[in-house]
């Protein structure tokens, strides 16, 4: 086990990719999950808060300590199995995605929900129940997490497989391995309908492993994950295609969004109909941000679609063609459409997709201010609405922006980057009305980034008072000593 107190050690796990900063005289870095076990033991006896650090990925501040001691799962790396037979992997919550992607695609596997950091580990990818790009088709990582182990504040553990424990109607036992149960009883809280990652999951008759995906670091640490793969298609078909016109954009993302639906409900790999696993969005901003990357985005272009689908060889000119054809019919650039359907291509369009927000960090980092992000979503069928309604405040603020994201999803990140401290407050002003909007829409505060420290305020005006209360009353039960995760989700 190692213990560091000096604070230029600490000083790199005080913070996260949210820039928000914590204080801590403590760092506690196990090596195994015996050690992991023992140190949450000992600061339980000690009545010592403690937060557990990942890969410092997140954007929501949810590892950074407030006078916490801090726990780094770092060195809990090792994939414990691989099986191709049953097509599941079982992992130590520090693997990171690079590593498990790396050496799943040796057997012909992946991980369906790509999360879009590749450095996140999969611990805090199952805590803030992440998701990515293919999110539109597969869902969210709780899709794909068949078992849980889970070491309790006060040291003792679950083992948790999916399908073996449910709640009855809103109570809910669990057992450890110590034999102590823990009774819980709950009110259900009913999500957003629309792609959500924001406090715990909730609902009458759930399974019990789900109330730990999510949960945030709040309620235990997680010593192992068992994931369920797949095997990697056959083909990937890439298209970037630009538009003319925003308006034409929007119709066609609409269409092949219920297109897509329809056809991927059916999943049969060889299908030849149109079956989008991804639809992303960059808007003209975003696509001037990087013009002088690409010399190559039409000069008229008022934002762009990327999409993948899955598909049999068989069937690629006959995909391609139904592709073309619908393209054609919204857009006056469709000559000028990206295809992408070898691997080196479809690095090309990641690493198109990776400079829009790699870009506006440099950016941000020069203006030596924080970035303002939102990660809102809406139901489909509002989305309009509100995508008109972000265009129209982002441009009332006069300030640097770019939209793009998940539009598939109806989840789209506006990255505001502020020159000084009076845009700053604009910025801010601004994220409160798209989170208010977003709720009034029937959406989310959080599509994929989880609350952490820094939205738990908007998580409130979410879920009401009541959803709050439902929450502290489990966390009560299973941290007594409130001493885990001190400050995310709630106060």
């Amino acid at each position: 086990m190692i213990v560091k107190t000096d604070i230029d050690t600490i000083e790199a796990y005080l913070t996260d990719a949210s820039n928000l900063k914590g204080k801590s005289n403590k760092l506690i870095i196990p090596e195994n999950k015996d050690e992991l076990k023992t140190v949450i033991k000992e600061l339980f006896n000690q009545n010592q808060n403690f937060v557990i650090s990942a890969a410092g990925t997140g954007l929501t501040g949810g590892r950074v300590p407030k006078d916490d001691t801090i726990i780094s799962i770092e060195k809990l790396n090792n994939i414990l199995e691989i099986n191709p037979e049953k097509k599941f992997v079982r992992v130590e919550p520090g693997v990171t995605l690079n590593q498990l992607e790396e050496a799943i695609s040796l057997y012909n596997l992946f991980l369906p929900p790509n999360p879009t950091e590749k450095n996140s580990s999969l611990g805090g990818n199952v805590v803030n129940n992440s998701s990515g790009s293919r999110s539109f088709k597969y869902g969210s990582i709780r899709n794909y997490v068949e078992a849980l182990e889970i070491i309790l504040s006060n040291g003792e553990t679950f083992n948790l497989n999916r399908g073996n424990n449910f709640a009855d109607g809103n109570k809910l036992s669990l057992i450890t391995d110590e034999k102590s149960q823990y009774n819980i009883e709950f009110d259900e809280i009913t999500p957003p309908n629309t792609k959500h990652s924001g406090g715990y999951y909730l609902k009458y008759n759930m399974d019990a492993i789900d109330l730990f995906i999510g949960s945030e670091g709040t309620l235990g640490v997680i010593s192992e994950i068992k994931l369920s793969v797949a095997i990697i298609p056959e083909k990937v078909l890439g298209l970037l295609v630009f538009f003319d016109d925003e308006y034409n954009l929007l119709e066609f993302t609409e269409k092949i969004r219920e297109k897509s639906l329809i056809t991927n409900k059916v999943n049969i790999d060889t299908n030849s109909d149109i079956a989008a696993r991804l639809i992303e969005f960059f808007d003209e901003k975003s696509l001037d941000l990087i013009r002088n990357k690409y010399p190559q985005i039409p000069a008229e272009s008022k934002g762009a679609i990327w999409i993948e689908q899955e598909y049999s060889e068989n069937f690629e000119n006959e995909i391609l063609e139904k592709w073309f054809e619908i393209i054609s019919k919204y857009s006056l650039l469709a000559d000028s459409t990206w295809v992408a359907t070898n691997e080196k291509e479809h690095n090309n369009f990641r690493e198109f997709r990776h400079q829009i927000p790699l870009t506006v960090n440099e950016i941000i980092s020069r203006n030596g201010m924080r970035k303002i992000g939102t990660d809102t979503a809406v139901p489909s069928y509002n989305f309009r609405e509100y995508y008109f309604y972000v265009k129209e405040k982002l441009t009332e603020l006069q300030i640097d922006y770019v939209v793009f994201g998940h539009i598939g999803d109806s989840h789209l990140h506006a990255n505001i980057f502020p020159k000084n401290e009076a845009e700053t407050k604009k910025a801010l002003d601004f994220y409160e009305m798209i989170m208010l909007k977003a709720i009034n829409l029937g959406g989310t505060v959080s599509a994929e980034h989880g609350i952490g420290k820094i939205k738990k305020n908007y998580l409130k005006m979410m879920i009401g008072d009541k959803g709050i209360t439902s929450m502290k009353k489990i966390k009560n039960i299973l941290d007594p000593k409130n001493l885990l995760g001190k400050g995310n989700l709630f106060d």
